[in-house]
């Protein structure tokens, strides 16, 4: 039997390569910026110098600009932890989320991002949903799935 000590998420890092880019994306999505730790350090300390290098798996100097959103402000609430790292530069990766997709879908391709497809209703382990996927800033695939129930 596995232990249920780990209760819930906290939050996903999203590395992204243009922070401005990136925020007005999942923004335009939804999320809302709860926390932005430039503005809640009350100094110029890089994540390096906080001491999360060897927490993150990164060098002593590693530095980014970074923010915690969230969809809503429950206090259980997964949030999204958005960076831009600055050092050393590393590659955004892939990711998904889940929302209403027409009105995803519609907000997103009215601004011009890359959609693949007009949101598709199938039949997927044992239930509707409505899908479709599109690109963040990065190139970066983003799944959004309505469900629709039984």
């Amino acid at each position: 039997m596995v232990s249920k000590d780990v209760q819930r998420f906290f939050h996903v890092n999203i590395n992204c390569t243009n922070f401005a880019q990136s925020l007005a994306f999942y923004q335009l999505v939804g999320f809302e910026k709860i926390l932005d730790f430039d503005e809640a350090s009350g100094s110029v300390q890089s994540f390096g110098q906080a001491g999360l290098g060897p927490v993150l798996g990164l060098p002593d100097d590693c530095d980014g600009r970074a923010a915690l959103l969230a969809l809503s402000d429950e206090s259980g609430s997964t949030r999204l932890d958005l960076i831009e790292w600055k050092q050393p530069k590393l590659p955004a990766e892939r990711r998904k989320r889940t929302s209403d997709c027409d009105s995803v879908h519609s907000r997103l391709s009215s601004a011009g991002y890359v959609v693949y497809s007009a949101p598709t209703r199938v039949y997927l382990g044992g239930g509707w949903i409505k899908v479709f996927c599109c690109e963040d800033p990065d190139g970066t695939v983003i799944e959004f799935m309505e469900f629709l129930g039984r």
